[in-house]
């Protein structure tokens, strides 16, 4: 636009021209000869403070000139740079506004236009209170600016004008980041080197994206030499949630806002990222899920690198990284330098990383950190310069410094100074630590997945079908991945989908690291763990309040966490399910435990570390009739109806509905054979009375029945094999791993009739020869009596009970068994008597 002196009206800077601004500019059509159209264009525009500004709404910048020597600029407040209100973020505030930020100076901004719009979060431990839901800093941690400092950093709540970088420093001062913190001398044409052009560039990139370039800046006494170096820090606003600016109650009669209404209280949204989450099972599954980048009460930022000539000597180190500040300037308790190039390169080919390259923990592709360390940081030393012995003998360089353009061939080992150890690095990027807590995860409702298949008894509805399913308000049944594995057998491994989960950590601080100092300043840190927690609603009320932890819980990736549901063992080893679960919609907990460690800034709470949690919702399904026992089990006579008691399960919901539509026994070995119940009483959710009719007669009297109670979710289990896909070492039965049956009794045959010898006895009358008596009972007349295999051919009936045999002295002793016409031979009895010699 023109020299419109009434464009500040309406927001503009009054004067915005070609020399004032980076821009881009849209290419002539070939065809119409007019500008071609702009799409999804998100640039914004970066203001080098070598131009002259007639009209300087930037407070705080040299104005046409860039920084001097070791000097300090600021607070410089973002929202200058976006007069417009067009690319500071969709959270921007229109006039008039009051904020409560902090200006970058450690002081609330004033009203105006200048207080809203963009605002990055960064912890100040200088009023910082690290817990839930406390203000921390004079600013709550939110800042609308900040100090633009010559050597290469930036900070907030004062400027910095040290030039030689240091650690104690770096901890000890005002809270930094430092792109490249170092003696830098952005002043040096000022000073006579003509052959220098250091440019300082500042603005929007994009929405919600402000970075701070340095261009072309010499290190200070190499300006001769043409020594340049051009780097950027970008702060991103997290651009969700509430706005941390919002003071102000909505407006409901204008909820978008305007010139005269505040816009309203919540930032934009960011759009999401999406990743394809493979999913394990038969079919394999794939879901989209689709995340923000950016959560809320993040502050991420990155450092970009073009042309680097910094060694990262003695004389002139360089940090890179961030630090918090106001720390105790001692090591311990302060972390170790982090390798940023070898972390970036990690951090580009993996979401997680479970064994930190140093002290840094990465839980999301391309970011360092995860929230809660003070400061990442590197400190290069140790690099030489290049020099020419006494003999004429060149040295050339040895750089440490190694975040530079990595160049278009990042594989060209030619490209590398060959004493320089680590690869080159133009991009690093950090999750950022603020006052706030690091943010929950986000598991997504209905987006809790068990790894196929899920082997469920006989009668069941499979596991993600609709018939599976719990009813809706409606009494609707829609299918979902979940659905049904309240009937799944023993283990169950489950795959919870959402946002922003966390790696199972172990770390270490200054791993390796003594310094010469002859203390060791390697120490455990942090440690951080995931648990997952099904909670189930008992009794139908829509309150959850039985929790069912999880085994084996791990963090796969920042969408995936798999745990599993373990069986019950010992006392119910085919569920994992306890039985005063019926299903239903459940909840599913998802915890991250951090603990104390020095790379741990939240050590302040009461508990000596913190939680990250979140709850989403998912359906069990509804869980068929559950039997333990049959009472009685038998042996019954089976010929009349039996009265049988049946404990167990769910058969009757927590809504009241009856879960029973039929009880039936079915006979061992032969399935076809089925008794439904004459008849049945649901006496309670964990009783019913049921009358069988086995008959008719004796026809299944010695069979033995399986007892089953069936009805709109599915059969009962009573398994006697294991179905296909059953976990190994699952057991048969019910989910106590016993078969529930009923016997009818066998029928009854009697022994067939026989005689019964009791005893004998050997008598002599006077005058006449031996006589064996033999007494028992069931003796008939005709009867065959022998003694060992001699038949006795003088026998004497005398009465049922007793006979009299004749001619038997050469046939004792020996056993006496008796068959009576027709009927089977007596058991043998042994009879000791003897006949007395003649003589």
């Amino acid at each position: 636009s023109g020299n419109d002196p009434t464009a500040q009206i309406n927001g503009s800077d009054g004067l915005s021209t070609r020399n004032d601004h980076i821009f881009w500019q849209a290419p002539l059509d070939g065809v119409t000869a007019t500008p071609t159209g702009i799409a999804g264009l998100s640039r914004g525009f970066l203001l080098y403070t070598n131009r002259l500004r007639t009209v300087n709404r930037t407070q705080n910048l040299p104005n046409g000139a860039v920084q001097g020597d070791d000097t300090s600029n600021g607070p410089i407040i973002f929202e200058e740079f976006d007069p417009s209100h067009q690319v500071a973020g969709a959270d921007d505030q229109v006039f008039p506004f009051t904020g409560d930020d902090d200006n970058g100076a450690g002081s609330p901004a004033l009203a105006g236009p200048l207080s809203g719009g963009f605002e990055f979060l960064f912890a100040d431990p200088l009023g910082d209170v690290f817990q839930v839901g406390a203000a921390c800093g004079l600013g709550n941690g939110v800042w609308n600016g900040f100090f633009l400092n010559a050597n290469g950093n930036i900070t907030f709540g004062a400027g910095d004008t040290s030039k030689i970088a240091n650690v104690p420093g770096f901890r000890a001062g005002p809270p930094k980041i430092a792109g490249a913190w170092c003696d830098l001398n952005p002043g040096s044409r000022a000073s006579g080197f003509v052959n220098t052009f250091p440019v300082q560039a500042l603005g929007f990139a994009g929405v919600n994206a402000f970075t701070v370039r340095y261009i072309n800046i010499p290190e200070f006494g190499f300006e001769a030499c043409n020594s340049s170096n051009t780097f950027s820090i970008t702060l991103f606003d997290d651009g969700t949630g509430i706005d941390e600016n919002a003071n102000q109650p909505l407006n409901p009669a204008n909820p978008i806002g305007n010139n005269t209404v505040p816009f309203d209280l919540n930032e934009g949204s960011t759009a999401f990222r999406y990743n394809n989450v493979t999913i394990p099972g038969t079919p394999t599954q794939n879901v989209v899920v689709g995340c923000v980048p950016r959560p809320d009460t993040t502050g991420q930022f990155c450092l970009d690198y073009c042309r680097m000539d910094l060694l990262g000597t003695d004389d002139n180190p360089v940090i890179a990284g961030f630090s918090i500040g106001a720390q105790n300037a001692l090591n311990p308790p302060g972390l170790c330098s982090t390798n940023l190039s070898r972390a970036a390169v990690t951090a580009d080919g993996s979401q997680f990383v479970t064994q930190q390259p140093g002290d840094v923990d990465i839980v999301a592709q391309c970011l360092l950190g995860e929230g809660t360390e003070p400061e990442i940081f590197e400190f290069f030393a140790g690099g030489r310069g290049p020099t020419i012995g006494s003999g004429g003998e060149i040295t050339l360089t040895t750089p440490v410094f190694d975040l530079r353009f990595e160049g278009n061939d990042s594989g060209l080992a030619a490209a590398i100074q060959t004493r320089q150890q680590d690869r080159n690095r133009g991009h690093v990027c950090f999750f950022g630590t603020t006052c706030q807590l690091p943010p929950n995860p986000q598991c997504l409702n209905n987006a809790t997945y068990p790894t196929l298949p899920v082997a469920v008894p006989p009668g069941d509805p499979a596991v993600g079908s609709a018939a599976a399913a719990t009813p809706n308000s409606l009494g609707q049944k829609i299918a979902t991945p979940s659905a049904g594995i309240i009937n799944g057998l023993c283990n169950i491994q489950v795959n919870v989908l959402g946002c922003g989960f966390y790696p199972n950590l172990v770390t270490t601080i200054c791993q390796g690291f003594a310094d010469q100092t002859g203390i060791p300043l390697q120490r455990p840190g942090k440690t951080v763990s995931t648990a997952l927690v099904v909670r189930c609603d008992t009794n139908g009320d829509g309150i959850t309040d039985l929790a069912i932890p999880l085994t084996a819980v791990t963090p796969i990736n920042p969408n995936l966490v798999r745990g599993t549901l373990q069986a019950l063992a010992p006392q119910l080893p085919g569920t994992a399910f306890p039985l005063t679960c019926c299903g239903g919609v459940a909840d599913m907990n998802v915890t991250v435990t951090f603990t104390v460690g020095n790379n741990n800034i939240f050590n302040l709470l009461p508990t000596g570390g913190f939680t990250r949690s979140t709850t989403c919702q998912f359906d069990l399904g509804l869980r068929a009739p559950v039997i333990i026992s049959a009472s009685p089990s038998g042996p019954a006579d089976c010929a009349n109806p039996q009265d049988i008691i049946l404990t167990g399960a769910c058969f009757v919901l927590g809504n009241g509905t009856a879960n029973v539509t039929s009880v039936f026994a079915v006979e061992v070995g032969v399935p076809s054979h089925i008794v439904q119940a004459q008849r049945f009483v649901i006496l309670g959710p964990n009783l019913i009375d049921a009358l069988f009719d086995f008959g008719p007669g004796t026809a299944n009297q010695g069979k033995v029945f399986l007892i089953f109670a069936s009805g709109p979710n599915g059969t009962s289990r009573n398994l006697t094999s294991l179905p296909a896909g059953a976990p190994a070492g699952c057991p048969t039965g019910n989910e106590q791993g016993i078969l529930v049956s009923f016997t009818c009794q066998s029928v009854i045959i009697p022994p067939p009739p026989k005689a019964i010898v009791l005893s004998c006895s050997l008598d002599r009358p006077a005058g006449g020869g031996f006589t064996l008596t033999v007494l028992g009972s069931r003796f008939l007349s005709g009867a065959t009596v022998k003694i060992g295999t001699n038949t006795v051919t003088k026998v004497k009936f005398k009465s049922d009970s007793k006979l009299v045999l004749k001619g038997v002295c050469g046939f004792l002793p020996g056993s006496i068994t008796v068959q009576n016409p027709g009927e089977a031979v007596s058991d043998p009895k042994a009879c000791n008597e003897t006949c007395p010699s003649s003589n």
